[in-house]
């Protein structure tokens, strides 16, 4: 019996992703971290004056995507900016917003890769703009925040 060469071979996700980057000829750094690989994107926004998310790529398809909204929240800010934070969780469910213990705004978003090639382009591409808008539509009331 023939063996059966219809079976695909697994795709490293890293080696996609940075081929969609250069393909939409995208500016972007990158460090490589074992199996997995970082990446900066810098982007222009409507809110703020700039937007660079880090998205982390394992080879087997998991993604972080991160960004850096403000930096050391004054202590005595940080309990209503948990307030605004909640208020926006509720809003943007699928993105996590949070004050870590130096009192930096971290946005996130996990998602997993699957599919060919062309899928994970799209995949990519759409949850990139996406998690870029919703992060330039919570800015103006995490700025209202720090600077009431």
């Amino acid at each position: 019996m023939a063996e059966n060469n219809s079976s695909k071979e697994k795709l490293n996700y890293i080696e996609v992703v940075e081929k969609v980057f250069k393909d939409h000829d995208w500016n972007y750094n990158s460090k490589d971290n074992g199996n997995k690989k970082i990446f900066g994107l810098p982007f222009g926004a409507k809110n703020m004056p700039s937007i660079r998310l880090f998205m982390t790529v394992a080879s087997y398809g998991d993604v972080k995507l991160n960004c850096y909204l403000a930096h050391e929240v004054a202590q005595e800010k940080r309990p209503a900016m948990i307030e605004t934070l909640n208020k926006l969780n509720s809003r943007y469910r699928y993105i996590t917003l949070s004050l870590d213990s130096d009192g930096d705004l971290l946005a996130q978003y996990d998602f997993t890769l699957f599919g060919d090639a062309e899928t994970v382009d799209k995949q990519v591409i759409t949850t990139i703009f996406l998690v870029k808008d919703i992060m330039d539509e919570c800015y103006p009331d995490i700025m209202k925040t720090i600077w009431q």
